[in-house]
């Protein structure tokens, strides 16, 4: 399963990466501290799962996910955050998953085993 990582602080990445390590059906393919370039990486790979922050620079994580819902993507969407008070929001663009920062191994892999389960693989 390929996987993308959107957060703005680079600490995040290495924490998901090193928790994602632990899978072995997990590739991740791009790691982004912004939206501007994780879109057009969008666009043009084929990526089954995204873990997105909602707090960043210019562009937060539910605008960035409407403006990837509006391209009609078909990408499963998991918010990785701090930020409890955005889950209703978060849902509302189809979110499949919503954790809250710190991020606990067994909460991501359960998270992480159910998409791999709907996917079939």
């Amino acid at each position: 399963m390929k996987v993308v990582i959107i957060d703005d602080e680079l600490a995040m990445h290495l924490i998901m990466r090193r928790m994602l390590a632990k899978v072995d059906e997990i590739e991740i393919v791009g790691s982004f501290q912004e939206t501007t370039t994780a879109y057009s990486y969008l666009e043009n790979h084929e990526v089954d799962l995204v873990f997105l922050d909602i707090r960043m620079q210019r562009e937060n994580g539910i605008e960035f996910a409407k403006r990837l819902r509006g391209s009609h993507r078909r990408v499963k969407l998991v918010f990785v955050t701090s930020y409890k008070e955005y889950a209703s929001a978060a849902f509302e663009v189809n979110a499949y998953d919503y954790i809250v920062k710190p991020v606990e191994q067994g909460r991501l892999h359960r998270t992480v085993l159910r998409v791999l389960s709907e996917a079939g693989t």
